[in-house]
């Protein structure tokens, strides 16, 4: 009795959910109910669109912090790049000013008509009283003491004091212990070139009737200069221009400040005239000998 109590209570609902479906079928096409729709519809619309709106927001803010994270990276390759753009530039740029001077070097080899080695600056020392510079090429490339040292423009620079087996030390003419003996292209006028350190040359015992003037070009005499000493170097290289002429009131000498042509506190590559040799002459020192030069000096 019980299970056809059940059985008969399924059915009944069974029927009346079936109703029910048809009931809402036959009316949802009704007038009323499409308003109703309609109406829900309007209602609900805006807070649609709202809905809408800010999904559309938070997708686009989304997507804007992707685009600044790719942006960012694509920035960063770029700098990289850029990077190694600029050290390939720099290191094209160096080498390009080493070929520069190298191949003036080379020129002013061309137009001597001495032996020359080329040697690279390998260091340098600068006192109160010294300009030295050292060289990596020594005795091994035939460099003897007192060979005159020629800068990259083939300006006078100085000459070798020591010489080892793949090194030398240059004396440069700003040096206090160096002498040069100067000409002056335009008068003629000789005079006795001491170094200053970065001060400009001086060039003293000029007689006062030789009238020097700034921007006359000094270049090396190539001459004796009074009777203990004679030039250690050859004629006509380029040792500076006069920037300024003194004379004391009364003196028969006037003195030039002679401003190097040769950059000495930036030489990289110097050209050694390494078979020069001032000619020997009785009672006068060798001047790249510095043990005769001392023992004449002695008392």
């Amino acid at each position: 009795m019980l299970n056809a109590h059940h059985a008969r209570r399924r059915v009944i609902v069974f029927v009346v959910l079936v109703a029910l479906c048809v009931a809402m079928l036959v009316v949802s096409g009704s007038a009323p109910v499409q308003e109703l729709r309609r109406g829900v519809n309007f209602a609900v619309s805006p807070v649609q669109d709202s809905l809408a709106d800010g999904t559309r927001a938070v997708t686009g803010v989304l997507g804007a912090f992707g685009e600044i994270e790719s942006l960012r990276r694509q920035n960063v390759e770029l700098q990289s790049s850029i990077q190694q753009l600029q050290d390939q530039l720099a290191t094209m740029e160096a080498v390009a000013e080493e070929n520069a001077r190298l191949t003036k070097l080379l020129e002013v080899r061309d137009r001597l008509e001495y032996a020359t080695t080329m040697a690279e600056v390998t260091a340098r020392h600068a006192s109160q009283f010294e300009r030295v510079l050292a060289i990596d090429r020594g005795s091994e490339a035939g460099i003897n003491v007192g060979a005159p040292v020629l800068s990259e423009g083939g300006a006078l620079a100085g000459r070798i004091t020591e010489v080892g087996d793949g090194w030398a030390s240059v004396m440069l003419i700003s040096d206090t212990r160096s002498t040069v003996t100067g000409l002056d292209t335009r008068t003629r006028a000789t005079g006795e070139i001491t170094g200053r350190l970065s001060a400009p040359l001086a060039m003293s015992n000029i007689p006062v009737t030789d009238k020097i003037a700034t921007n006359d070009r000094i270049v090396t005499a190539g001459i004796d200069l009074g009777k203990r000493f004679r030039s250690g170097y050859p004629k006509g290289i380029p040792i500076g221009r006069v920037v300024d002429v003194q004379q004391e009131p009364g003196s028969i000498v006037q003195t030039a400040l002679v401003q190097p042509a040769a950059d000495l506190e930036h030489i990289e590559y110097v050209l050694v005239l390494a078979d020069f040799r001032a000619p020997l002459q009785p009672g006068i020192p060798d001047p790249g000998d510095p043990d005769e030069a001392d023992a004449t000096e002695a008392p």
